[in-house]
């Protein structure tokens, strides 16, 4: 390419460890991390503020894991409870003819004693509910509080060369129009469905494309007396003028109204006036009062980037997947992705680990997101059963007459709706994923895998290492979960001694972060309860040990005790991050 007049290069005002584009869920939660861990990063937002309009509010009960390791998941979830007393949550899902109407049927959310026993030993925490523009002020201000991260907003970065040393970054102000040239060793790029960075570096994509389009419009309005009590996620409504959900945001009259366009029609055809007629059909009250505060046109698509890493250059969140919403694995999968990742950087940056670890972010991340999409496709074509995203809404013409006529319509959308169970009762897909990559170790044996509803607790390597109520010998109370997160962790039955004393040698050499810990009668924790312990739950003798990462999967897994457990260890860390041994309990970079 030739250019008539000379091209002026910005100025380079700076050099960082790591820059992150976008402050969504997923850029933030990657710079809170690696502000925990010192790494001097840069977070670009285009935007001049956080989200304002509701989404991505279901957070699955391992994303509140998640927060639970940075201190912030009971917050989240008081905040996403609204008016709600302590301990309550939505108590399932409906569907309506309107939300006045007839209700169709429901799916309750782990109200059973059965559920509620089964989902307490899978997860120290259950899921939450909250949206998008109530958690994202919460990571930001956590974000804030490490000094080796700094945040600019109302600036666009883009991506515009890249060599053996790092990444070169252009940032323009977007008010002035100014720009200036930085510097990172990495960059991660969180930048959205539509990701310029996954653009600029000519990564495509393979999935299903788009199929359907949404309004959701946030809005205030008096549904009390429609609402009735009923304290559930969602209300889907079908009916032949509207078929969407509605969100009680849990907040006096605070909602949420996500429906079907018209196939064809241009979603800015959809005024404050045209969607506050939409939504009092949907209520089925032509009086009711509603004020209109946002309105977000969005569509349904399913796509994975056939690449995550570019060099320097990863991609993460909805830049490197994106789904249908039924399911709610988008932001979730997207935090799953940044947990992943920043580890394994830090410990690139910090000359603990060779590159090649960084390949294993795309092989383990990657093979979840093809998953997820496909059942979250699943998801939605089981839910045009129940009238969403209809093409021909004359099939809904019938659903509110009286007599037979109208109750052989409601019953063929009645019987469709148990099938939309695995969408809410998705514990083994959230919890169940198991990598395989050079980051794991096999150990010789065949997982049990999970189904989509019900997950098989393991600790078969590359599974995530299952939760299990400890206690400390001062009576203090803690998951395994809390053992997990700053660094590698040795976890041995009572007769492991020699497993924890080598995690502990070889994290004293402070060449990698590792600790070790008994479990059992006599070891540094005793199990809370007779009935679950760790030998029996993840699969070892009580001289066995597991070793697991700083994302809480499980890394290397022996058994049963060896002849040397220190050489055991030490060939386990090199072959995960390319490292040679360097004397006892020291590791090296193997350059």
């Amino acid at each position: 390419m030739t250019h008539e007049a000379p091209v002026e290069t910005p100025p380079q005002t700076g050099d960082f460890e790591v820059l992150i584009i976008g402050a969504g869920p997923v850029g933030l939660s990657s710079a809170l991390q690696l502000g925990r861990l010192g790494v001097n990063t840069l977070l670009v937002e285009r935007r001049g503020g956080l989200s304002r309009h509701p989404k991505a509010g279901g957070i699955h009960a391992r994303t509140m894991e998640i927060f639970r390791r940075w201190d912030i998941s009971d917050e989240i979830r008081s905040v996403g409870r609204g008016d709600l007393p302590p301990g309550v949550g939505p108590s399932g899902f409906a569907w309506v003819t309107r939300l006045s109407g007839i209700e169709l049927g429901r799916i309750e959310f782990g109200l059973s004693p059965e559920d509620q026993k089964k989902w307490a030993s899978y997860s120290p925490e259950p899921p939450g509910f909250c949206g998008q523009d109530l958690y994202e002020p919460i990571l930001f201000r956590e974000v804030s509080r490490y000094p080796s991260v700094r945040v600019e907003l109302a600036r666009r970065a883009s991506v515009v060369g890249q060599d053996d040393e790092g990444v070169s970054i252009v940032i323009e102000d977007e008010a002035s129009g100014r720009s200036e040239l930085v510097r990172a060793r990495y960059v991660i790029a969180c930048d959205g469905v539509r990701s310029p960075t996954r653009g600029a570096l000519g990564i495509g994509e393979s999935g299903y494309g788009a199929f359907g389009d949404s309004i959701s419009v946030q809005f205030r309005a008096d549904l009390e007396k429609h609402r009735r009590g009923r304290n559930f996620g969602l209300f889907w409504v079908a009916n032949p003028d509207t078929q969407g959900a509605f969100t009680w945001r849990r907040r006096s009259d605070s909602w949420l109204y996500n429906f079907d366009p018209k196939p064809g029609e241009d979603a800015e055809s959809y005024t404050a006036d045209r969607c506050r007629d939409i939504i009092r059909k949907a209520v089925g009250d032509s009086d009711v009062g509603i004020e209109i505060e946002s309105i977000l046109p969005w569509k349904h698509d399913q796509a994975v980037s056939d690449a995550w890493r570019a060099g320097r250059v990863f991609l993460a969140g909805d830049a490197a997947h994106r789904f249908p919403p039924h399911g709610g694995f988008g932001m979730n999968s997207g935090v799953q992705d940044s947990v992943n990742l920043v580890w394994k950087l830090v410990l690139v940056l910090r000359g603990q680990a060779g590159d090649a670890l960084l390949d294993t972010y795309e092989a383990e991340r990657k093979p979840v997101a093809e998953f997820n999409g496909r059942q979250c496709l699943e998801n939605t074509h089981r839910m045009e059963e129940t009238g969403w995203l209809l093409r021909d809404p004359g099939s809904l013409a019938d659903i509110e007459k009286p007599g037979l006529e109208g109750q052989a319509a409601r019953d063929r959308v009645a019987a469709a709706i148990p099938r939309q169970r695995e969408q809410f009762y998705s514990h083994g897909q959230q919890f169940g994923s198991i990598y395989e990559s050079a980051a794991v170790i096999p150990d010789g044996t065949e997982p049990e895998r999970s189904t989509i509803s019900d997950y098989y607790m393991t600790a078969h390597p590359g599974a995530r290492a299952p939760h299990l109520w400890l206690t400390s010998p001062g009576g203090g109370e803690l998951s395994t979960l809390d053992l997990f997160g700053d660094g590698f962790v040795v976890l041995a039955g009572r007769e492991g001694r020699a497993w924890r004393d080598a995690a502990r040698s070889i994290g004293e050499g402070g060449a990698i972060p590792l600790t070790g810990y008994t479990v059992g009668l006599g070891g540094d924790f005793i199990e809370r309860s007779e009935e679950k312990t760790l030998i029996a739950l993840y699969g070892l003798a009580p001289d066995g040990a597991v070793l697991v990462r700083p994302d809480g999967h499980v890394a290397f897994r022996s058994k049963t005790s060896v002849a040397d457990a220190a050489r055991a260890l030490q060939d386990a860390l090199e072959a995960l991050l390319g490292v040679r041994a360097s004397g006892h309990g020291r590791l090296a970079h193997a350059g």
